[in-house]
């Protein structure tokens, strides 16, 4: 019945035929999208985490938030609003391919006038396709939760990640068919309500009779469109990933080969990211394009109509339009190239923050660590403070002793004495076998006059005094003005500044929704991968210090010093003493291009 090579033959037919109008509403949508949607979309999602009572949500506090009725609320919305603009970019192109009730194509500005009056339809009918999903995803989510909590829960996450025990090997597999089980069923109703927005658009459905017509139309062969449509959907997917990896080698490439004056070098890099964003912007109008007419194609077969003939001439004009798209192109690129430019910060030195001591060559929150550490250049040595079961405060970052010395225990449930006697070395190298887990003020001992201490605190409600007695020994060794405390939780940062107003403190970000303004802090640690020019631009407005975590190569180390951030947590110090040096020997010509190169490749 559904012949991918029939319904492919005749997908890029109609795409060909209305490339013009179709390239035409792709750059309305996207400006529409960049000026108006996307802004108003983020206002209202700030509005609802505002109500919430964050500025900015980390870890714990992103559980917490999304397990209230308001962050299931502001789930809901999130994933609507990305689904509705989906539809939205999505239901202009059907129309174009379509004919209206005069039997006469739309133009693109028709087709954009058309989507925007049924903005209303739109929304509900993403909203409650969302809805079902996350419904229908939940008994899966739960249960792979509650699966995990029962082989692995017992278990330090990190120990989890790094020594892989027996029970992850049972977890794996069973989590694996959890997931299946979601993909298949999420999946399945996927295909069966694919063709409800063609049923909306072109035969006047209201959004859940639209639902109720794609699954009646599509019964009975719900895996055969399936097939059709993942395996648009992975063509399309894919097309984009191949295209940037093979203009990375071959920008790479060039870039090596080229020899000559700097001028030439900085107006080819400059050349070739001008020709990189012209074809992503096309790829992307071809990833949307193919898969709305998929659905048009999809929706006219299943309706028992014959695909609509191609060899009249549109009655409309293209020629403006297509120069219009053009000229919008070449905006579109020059802007991308100023914002490029305008990204980088002048700046060339950031705080070198090395992450537990130099944790790639020595035992992670060791004496040997932070000894190397400061050796290699480390303005700060990021450690972790927790404590035994007698108070002392000792440095180490898993909630028991398993991964660095073999012991089940938490570190709460064993004294110091015992815990002193352990070997916390040979699980990184025999030659580190001496190392014990050192105390706080070991620690402070050795870092004092050569380098900074930047202190996180891993609080556990087994440990209620750990922020009281941390800030307390900080003030008992004088070394309050050399230590940045650090924190995942708001709460514990509230409580040192309380008890130490003088402390400085660093609020750590693994995943944030939200604004930054509003907190009492001096700085930021946001994970790399959530760390952005915007983000950067948004700390020096209100006042941060901007650090990113964790950073162990030199592209990336480029990248973030030249995106304007304030230090640079790693593994390697000695590598981000390396990168630095380098960059004190150019000249400002040679930096840019440095800047340019790694910035794209």
């Amino acid at each position: 019945m559904l012949a991918i090579k029939s319904v492919a033959e005749q997908v890029f037919t109609a795409l060909a035929y209305h490339k013009r109008p179709m390239l035409a509403y792709h750059v309305f949508f996207s400006l529409l999208a960049l000026l108006a949607l996307s802004p108003l979309a983020g206002w209202a999602l700030a509005g609802l985490i505002e109500l919430s009572g964050y500025s900015m949500l980390g870890n714990e506090d992103l559980v917490r938030f999304l397990a209230t009725p308001l962050g299931v609320a502001w789930m809901i919305a999130a994933a609507s609003v990305f689904a509705f603009l989906l539809f939205f970019q999505a239901a202009g192109m059907l129309l174009i391919a379509a004919r209206n009730q005069d039997d006469v194509f739309h133009t693109a500005s028709n087709a954009l006038w058309q989507v925007l009056k049924r903005f209303r339809q739109l929304m509900k009918l993403a909203a409650m396709q969302v809805v079902c999903h996350l419904l229908l995803a939940a008994p899966s989510v739960i249960a792979l939760v509650w699966l995990f909590q029962w082989l692995l829960g017992g278990y330090d996450i990190y120990y989890v990640i790094n020594a892989y025990p027996t029970e992850l090997f049972y977890f794996l597999p069973m989590a694996a068919m959890l997931c299946i089980a979601l993909l298949l069923g999420n999946g399945l109703l996927y295909a069966s309500w694919s063709l409800a927005l063609p049923a909306m658009l072109l035969d006047g459905y209201s959004p859940r009779l639209a639902l109720t017509r794609s699954w009646q139309l599509i019964k009975g062969a719900r895996f055969q469109v399936a097939r059709i449509i993942l395996f648009a959907a992975l063509f399309t997917l894919l097309l984009p990933i191949l295209f940037t990896v093979a203009f990375d080698a071959l920008g790479s490439a060039l870039m090596a080969w080229l020899p000559g004056p700097l001028i030439l070098q900085v107006t080819l890099m400059g050349l070739l990211i001008v020709i990189y964003v012209l074809l992503a912007v096309v790829l992307a109008f071809f990833a949307v394009g193919v898969n709305s007419l998929l659905l048009l194609k999809l929706y006219l077969r299943c309706c028992g109509h014959q695909p609509t003939p191609l060899t009249e001439l549109e009655p409309r004009t293209t020629a403006r339009l297509a120069w219009a798209f053009e000229a919008a192109l070449a905006v579109i690129a020059i802007s991308q190239l100023v914002w490029i430019a305008h990204s980088f910060d002048e700046r060339d030195t950031v705080s070198n923050i090395a992450h537990r001591g130099a944790s790639w060559d020595a035992p992670e929150n060791s004496l040997a660590a932070i000894a190397v550490a400061i050796e290699q250049g480390a303005d700060y040595i990021e450690l972790d403070v927790q404590q035994t079961a007698d108070g002392t405060l000792v440095l180490l970052h898993d909630r028991d002793l398993l991964r660095v010395a073999g012991d089940r225990r938490a570190i709460w449930d064993i004294e110091y004495d015992e815990l002193a006697q352990l070997d916390a070395g040979s699980w990184f190298s025999v030659e580190f076998a001496d190392q014990r887990v050192p105390t706080l003020e070991q620690a402070i001992e050795l870092i004092r006059g050569r380098a900074n201490l930047y202190l996180e605190i891993k609080t556990a409600p087994q440990m209620p005094n750990l922020v009281a007695d941390t800030v307390a020994e900080l003030q008992r060794l004088n070394f309050v003005e050399q230590t940045v405390v650090a924190a995942l939780s708001p709460r514990v940062l509230n409580q040192a500044l309380a008890l130490e107003p003088d402390l400085r403190a660093s609020l750590l970000v693994h995943t944030a929704i939200g604004t930054m303004a509003g907190h009492p802090y001096d700085m930021l640690g946001l994970r790399d991968g959530i760390v952005t020019p915007s983000q950067v631009r948004a700390a020096r407005r209100s006042d941060y210090a901007l650090h990113v975590w964790t950073v162990n190569n030199r592209r990336d180390m480029h990248r973030f010093i030249d995106m304007g951030v304030d230090g640079i947590i790693t593994d390697v110090p000695a590598l981000l003493t390396e990168v630095m040096q380098e960059r004190n020997e150019l000249n400002r010509s040679e930096r840019l291009l440095l800047r340019m190169r790694h910035w794209v490749w």
